[in-house]
């Protein structure tokens, strides 16, 4: 029931921002306008961010790029508990398993040290994870 009205919550405020886009007065458009910015601009900048520690992870910067993907991993599981969907949380939770388990290979051995296969296996890991991180980042966007 709770998140019913949380959806019927959130579809009001949509409704009222897209009034006011279109026709409301120059104050309420302006500022309707100044919200869907920031909303963009927040998308642009999750984005950017998981597109940069990709990069970091192929040039052989892991633990960064992991411990970065590990902060979005948590505001991106913040925001699914505020949405309350125990849905999305499963799946960041899975997430931050798969997380934990690269970290943890790169913690045992550094990759500089690895064989051809488990460099090629680690990184199959990294991609499938950042995949699964951008289906869940998608998810959030459509709440």
């Amino acid at each position: 029931m709770i998140r019913s009205l949380l959806k019927l919550a959130v579809v009001l405020v949509l409704a009222i921002l897209v009034y006011n886009y279109f026709f409301g007065t120059t104050e309420e458009k302006a500022q309707s306008k100044e919200i869907f910015g920031e909303v963009r601009d927040l998308g642009k900048a999750a984005w950017g961010l998981l597109k940069t520690e990709r990069q970091k992870f192929n040039d052989g910067k892991y633990d960064e790029a992991v411990d970065k993907v590990g902060g979005l991993i948590n505001t991106m599981k913040d925001r699914a508990e505020r949405l309350e969907d125990s849905d999305l949380i499963n799946k960041i939770d899975k997430l931050e398993r798969k997380r934990k388990a690269i970290e943890r290979q790169l913690q045992e051995d550094t990759p500089e040290n690895y064989d051809a296969g488990e460099k090629a296996a680690l990184k199959r890991e990294w991609e499938e994870l950042m995949r699964e991180t951008e289906d869940v980042m998608k998810e959030l966007e459509e709440k």
